[in-house]
């Protein structure tokens, strides 16, 4: 049996258990890249009642095709401090009881206050049995980016939260049998620690759903001949890290200077209404729409293949999947220059980037709108790197280390 206890809730409405789109979507690519090896997905997580609590995610009840079992533990959205006191133990005793059936064990660290993942991965570890430890993002830096700036004590506050993070990291990824690393600057940072660390770039469309190059080139050919705006887009959650009001910042500065952009924006969150407010102030509801949240899939990746690039002005930080989703569309990145966006036009040649203000982006897009040949070239690169990046090619590579991992766990288990 294959276990993942994690932070990601599983939603309950009465006795109907729920998973978000994008969660499902890839707990099944998991399931079917392993082909039966471990049996069914088992998926320990803290509760949400969906009645209960607002969300900003698109849901969907668990079938029996799913193959996947669902145990919620306890209540999701608890302090810091009920978590030591009370829920910590809930969570020890519902995953504990899953360890001795697992197989292989899927962990990582996830949160300092409430560090439900790795105590998934200590139980693991103290039972001697197989784990993949994950690592999506670079947390550190990203909290240092987050609070560059900010009041002393607040910088104080994040270095210590930041050390104890990387200290815990380097103890799980020196321990672990498979250590997935999302991207270089984690590489970097816990590489060299790590007792089997592999590099990773975490995607969930299939190879059959990339833009037909017939469709891309035609798309190009309106984009280098037609005297028609600059289509960009962006899909995800609306957080106030992702940058979206320097963005919409931008979109105003450039088109005062000329550029013909248009910028729609997918998904839905907690700073929608203040980034509507925002394009009110600034006059551009004819030229910044806001989409609501879509389901994610094979409709939506054929409608990003209608845009001409993805742009993405985040504020510290960051590694969303909607890079790769826009590559499976034949969009570029557009943005600024973190160093997961320095990474994608190093690595794959489909990013244009820039310094991290609005103005910066603004004279970017300016420069893009009058260069469309250089926007055509990184679209057609785009597509290029989803190819090699595409969910069915990256699921195969991870259980292939996965499988390789748990053998040489077992052969030195032998000893």
């Amino acid at each position: 049996m294959y276990l993942v206890p994690i932070h990601v809730p599983i939603f309950v409405r009465g006795s109907e258990l729920l998973l978000s789109t994008d969660w499902r979507r890839s707990l099944l690519l998991l399931r079917d890249s392993f082909n039966g090896r471990y049996g069914r997905l088992r998926v320990v997580a803290p509760s949400i009642e969906v009645d209960s609590n607002q969300h900003d995610q698109l849901l969907e009840p668990l079938q029996p095709s799913d193959e996947l079992e669902l145990f919620p533990s306890f209540p999701y959205y608890t302090r810091a401090r009920e978590f030591w006191q009370k829920n910590v133990h809930i969570w020890r005793r519902d995953v504990g009881a899953h360890i001795p059936t697992a197989d292989v064990v899927h962990t990582g660290f996830d949160d300092v206050y409430r560090p439900i993942l790795f105590t998934g991965f200590l139980l693991a570890h103290q039972a001697n049995k197989p784990t993949v430890f994950v690592q999506d993002t670079d947390h550190v830096l990203q909290m240092t980016e987050l609070t560059r700036g900010k009041p002393l004590p607040a910088r104080i506050k994040a270095k210590a939260y930041t050390t104890a993070y990387e200290q815990a990291v380097r103890y799980g990824v020196a321990r672990a049998s498979l250590s997935l690393l999302k991207g270089q600057a984690l590489i970097d940072r816990y590489g060299k620690r790590a007792k089997n660390p592999k590099n990773f770039h975490d995607t969930s469309f299939f190879s059959d759903e990339l833009v037909e190059e017939v469709r891309l080139e035609r798309r190009l050919q309106g984009l280098l001949t037609d005297d028609q705006p600059l289509k960009l887009v962006y899909c995800g959650r609306l957080e106030a890290r992702k940058g979206l009001h320097e963005s919409i910042d931008a979109i105003a500065a450039a088109r005062a200077r000329g550029a013909r952009v248009t910028f729609d924006v997918i998904g839905d969150g907690a700073v929608r209404q203040a980034l509507e407010n925002q394009v009110d102030r600034l006059g551009l509801r004819e030229a910044v729409r806001f989409l609501g949240m879509r389901t994610y899939g094979r409709e939506l990746l054929s409608d990003l293949a209608g845009y001409d690039a993805l742009f993405f002005t985040p504020i510290a930080e960051d590694t969303p999947r909607m890079i790769f989703d826009g590559y499976a569309a034949g969009l570029p990145l557009v943005g600024y220059e973190i160093a997961y966006v320095l990474e994608r036009a190093k690595e794959d040649g489909a990013a244009a980037s820039c310094e991290r203000t609005p103005l910066a982006a603004a004279q970017l897009l300016v420069e893009l709108d009058r260069d469309r040949p250089r926007l055509a070239a990184l679209s057609r690169k785009a597509r290029q790197a989803a190819v090699y990046h595409a969910a069915d090619a990256w699921y195969r590579r991870r259980a292939d280390w996965t499988n390789e991992a748990v053998e040489q766990h077992r052969r030195e288990s032998k000893r």
